[in-house]
């Protein structure tokens, strides 16, 4: 899988996972130990879930890719409310 698969891959689990974690999107470590559950760990991103405080970690972004996915992730939120 290249990069952008595994990007769009990204994209897909965020949205079949959003109804567990729609409290955030985040692309650093949480630093007070939430429980994290690694969905996703592919050659260039990792995306981790905290289904206890519902929200998402994503590492490997570009700052462009990560403003995307918050966009992305964004949007999410709008079709919810």
């Amino acid at each position: 899988m290249n990069r952008e698969e595994e990007f769009e891959k990204i994209k897909q689990l965020i949205k079949e996972n959003y109804d567990d974690a729609h409290c955030g999107l985040f692309d650093s470590r949480n630093i007070v130990g939430d429980p994290m559950m690694t969905i996703f760990d592919g050659k260039y991103f990792t995306l981790d879930i905290c289904y206890y405080y519902s929200y998402f970690e994503i590492f490997g972004t570009t700052e462009e890719e990560f403003e995307e996915l918050y966009e992305f992730y964004d949007n999410l939120e709008k079709e919810v409310s």
